[in-house]
């Protein structure tokens, strides 16, 4: 005899119900902690990456303050205004130990940086070689007097470097993922050297030659 499977499921209905219910809320729970568990995670490396760009974006931002410190030199300028040179600028061991450190703290997180703070401390680096470069052959006597001549370009880079960090703070901490890799992390050549070229550094090159000709002339 054929056995009556609606006779069966008419007699138990209620405990094959009651088992459904019972294995479909397992299978809904075991998936919810799975996918739980997956935010959970997802999170956690969010958190982990996303303190690592702020970190990169603080050292940014506390170089720029020290780019503004500056030291009176005591009078006022043909301005007007108090004579002042950046305090980096003391001798050359202090620029010298200063400028490594800056190279230093931007490249170690120069990979979590947005795009724009990234290609802000690449043209900072890119002013920094080039003053290194004059400063060569020049006694350590002489960098305070330097200083005064260049000291807007400090201020100028400062403001420009907290800025581009700031950006991010204001929208790119939004982000759970770093800026591509794969954009360029230098402003293009002809930006560079535009912006190369309006610094007090370069427009008032005499004045590192002379004080080569003075340590020379010696």
């Amino acid at each position: 005899m054929d056995f009556d499977w609606g006779t069966f499921l008419t007699a138990h209905a209620s405990a094959i119900f009651a088992l459904t219910g019972a294995l479909g809320g397992g299978v809904l729970s075991f998936i919810g902690a799975l996918l739980l568990k997956k935010r959970e995670f997802h999170l956690s490396v969010s958190g982990k990456l996303l303190d690592r760009r702020i970190a990169a974006h603080e050292r940014v931002i506390a170089l720029a303050t020290e780019m503004r410190v500056m030291v009176a030199l005591g009078g006022f300028s043909s301005s007007g205004e108090v004579r002042r040179a950046p305090q980096v600028m003391i001798s050359r061991d202090t620029f010298d130990d200063w400028f490594t450190r800056f190279t230093q703290l931007s490249l170690e997180g120069t990979s979590w940086l947005s795009t724009a703070a990234k290609r802000e401390v690449n043209f900072a680096q890119d002013y920094l070689i080039t003053l290194h470069l004059y400063l060569e052959q020049i006694p350590s006597d002489r960098f305070l007097g330097l200083g005064e001549v260049i000291r807007q370009d400090f201020v100028g880079l400062s403001s420009s470097l907290e800025k581009a960090a700031f950006g991010f703070f204001q929208s790119g901490v939004r982000k759970l993922k770093p800026d591509s890799l794969e954009k360029w992390h230098k402003y293009k050549r002809k930006e560079t050297e535009r912006r190369l070229a309006s610094t007090l550094l370069l427009t008032n090159q005499g004045a590192f030659v002379q004080a080569q000709s003075d340590a020379n002339a010696l």
